[in-house]
This record gives structure tokens, C-alpha cells and sequence, in this order.
């Protein structure tokens, strides 16, 4: 299996292509220079494509992966507004790309070719959404709103089209800003960071309906600086969960009940300046944040028994590092 890093620099408008190998050394492959600042960036489930959003011209570039993993430009997509995220349903035939400035997120139909193509339906009217997710079942997209402090669901047809959940709204504490998610791989639990009070909230899947399970905090009890979460991501076994810190520049490490519905933190560890974007490699054996105010980022293992991180190396990567995603070829 061969395993490469993407890593998105917006304010040198580079992308940084590293191949990681079994022993959790990165290589650099390739430095793509972009037309705009990359911030957004996900990967199509067969490894074949890279999708990134661009600003301040509102776009979505198409990239090719090659055997190696490096990056070949398609093409350039535009979209009505700021991307803030991007993610791809279940099948590979749906781009949804949400605007934390604008306050809408667009459905963009991609070709058989793996091209997006213009939006298919804009939802208005969402105060800073800061995500979107696609569930388990390929049936429902999730969508964490910072600014208003809901969760919103969006039922997806076959067609592409969104049309709000009415059975449910996930409101969580005032002012705790949800952002980013990540699901339990036993198809029950999902659990949504929140920015502004550096909290996880734990939410169990009941029929139709989602019960908050728990609350934790990802700061330690000495914690005196102003919280402010950035990203989450979860093994592939299901076993730990990591969310990053910006204030204070560390990831928290913890464990996963067996149900998945409780955690318990076990560690907070130092990490790149101003942590924004950080993911796991698809083996569930190493972490590799970047940072926005470092210019490098980071390997760190993970013990497969408590969790804990090691640092093992620091790799250049350009200005105002912010997205890592990692592709198996």
C-alpha cells in the first residue's frame, strides 16, 4: 500500500505532495503551485482525483492523482461562493461545498470524467456553516452551523437534491460554535467539534432521530487562553479520536468507548504553530498536522494501546498551512 500526503498552503498557494512510508517518513514529490489560495481539499474514494477550493476566485480545481501521487490539473470549476469545505456523497456523483461568508452550500453534480459541474441547487439562509457531511448511509447530509449554534440534516435523494430533515435540529450550548465532524465506524455515532468552547459533543443515532450522549471538553482543567477548535478525526478502528487546539497549538488524544458513544480524554500533546488542519493516515498509525503560523508539518505515531502521539519529524510545507488529506494508492 502506498500511502501520500496532500498539504494545502494558501497564503504561498502551494500544495506540498509527500509520499509517506510504512515507517511514517515523508518524501517530497512534488510542490504544486496554485492560481489562488487552496484551502479545502478532499480526495475521490477511489483515489484517482483531487478536489480543491480555491479563493478569492470562487472555484473548485480538478486534479488528476498519478500511480506516484502526484498532481496533474483537470480542471477549474466555479462556484458561487467562499469554500470553506468540501465533501463527496457515498457514490462519487455529488460535490457539496458550503460558504462560512456567504451562508449557503452548493451541490455540484461531477461527470463521469470526475469533472464538477455547475450547481445543480444553492441552499440559502445558513448562518456560517462551517461543514458538510455526508452519514453512513449515503442518506443525509449533516451540516454543523457555527453561527447559529445548529446542527442542521438535509435528506439527499438520488437526483443530488437537499431538502431539509423535518423530524430533528441538533442545538447545541450557546455560543460553543459547532465546526467540524467525524463518524464512528460502526455506523451509530458521530461526534461534532465546536469552535468556540473547545468541546466535543458525542451524538448517538436512535431510529431517526440523533440523543446527545455527552460533552467533553478538549482543553485540559488549566486551561486559560481563549478556546478555539479547529479539526477532528477518528482512527479507522474506531478506538481513538483526535481534535486540535489553535491557542494553544495541541492535538487531545482520547479514547473511544466500545459503543462509541464516550469519550475519555488521555493526553494533549504539542503540536505545529496554530494547528487549523491535521488528519490520520489510512492505516490508523500515524498523525500529520500542519501549521498556519510554522510553515512545516508533522509526523507523529500513534500507540495502538493508549493512544498517545510521538512526534517522529517536521517536513517543509509553505505558508499558512491549513489542510492535510492523505490518499492510499
Amino acid at each position: 500500500m502506498k500511502q501520500v500526503v496532500y498539504v494545502a498552503s494558501p497564503e504561498s498557494q502551494q500544495i506540498h505532495v509527500y509520499a509517506l512510508n510504512a515507517e511514517g517518513e515523508m518524501d517530497l514529490l512534488q510542490v504544486v503551485e496554485i492560481a489562488g489560495q487552496v484551502q479545502p481539499m478532499i480526495a475521490s474514494a477511489d483515489g484517482k482525483y483531487l478536489y480543491v477550493g480555491i479563493r478569492p476566485h470562487f472555484s473548485v480545481v480538478t486534479f488528476a492523482i498519478a500511480a506516484d501521487g502526484q498532481l496533474e490539473q483537470k480542471a477549474i470549476t466555479s462556484i458561487p461562493s467562499t469554500p470553506v469545505h468540501l465533501c463527496l456523497d457515498k457514490t462519487g456523483r455529488f460535490l457539496f461545498v458550503p460558504s462560512y461568508h456567504q451562508g449557503n452550500l452548493a451541490v455540484l453534480p461531477i461527470n463521469d470524467k470526475g469533472i464538477p459541474q455547475s450547481p445543480i441547487q444553492i441552499i440559502e439562509g445558513l448562518n456560517k456553516p462551517h461543514s458538510s457531511n455526508i452519514d453512513w448511509n449515503n442518506k443525509q447530509l449533516i451540516v454543523p452551523c457555527l453561527g447559529e449554534d445548529h446542527i442542521r440534516l438535509f435528506n439527499l435523494s438520488e437526483e443530488g437534491r437537499l431538502t431539509e430533515a423535518g423530524t430533528e435540529e441538533l442545538t447545541t450550548a450557546q455560543n460553543a460554535g459547532p465546526r467540524h465532524m467525524a463518524f464512528h465506524p460502526n455506523g451509530n455515532v458521530f461526534y461534532c467539534l465546536n469552535e468556540l468552547d473547545a468541546t466535543i459533543n458525542v451524538y448517538r443515532r436512535m431510529g431517526d432521530l440523533y440523543r446527545l450522549m455527552q460533552t467533553v471538553d478538549i482543553v485540559p482543567e488549566t486551561f486559560n487562553s481563549t478556546r478555539w477548535a479547529s479539526d477532528i478525526h477518528i482512527t479507522p478502528d474506531g478506538r481513538f479520536l483526535y481534535a486540535s487546539e489553535r491557542s494553544e497549538s495541541f492535538i487531545c488524544a482520547m479514547a473511544i468507548s466500545e459503543a462509541g458513544d464516550y469519550l475519555q480524554p488521555v493526553g494533549y500533546y504539542p503540536t505545529q504553530t496554530q494547528p487549523r488542519g491535521f488528519n490520520l493516515d489510512n492505516t490508523g498509525n500515524y498523525l500529520i498536522s500542519c501549521g498556519q503560523k510554522s510553515d512545516f508539518a508533522s509526523v507523529s505515531r500513534i500507540d495502538k494501546h493508549t493512544g498517545a502521539l510521538t512526534e517522529l519529524a517536521c517536513y517543509p510545507v509553505g505558508k499558512g498551512a491549513m489542510w492535510v488529506t492523505v490518499v492510499t494508492k
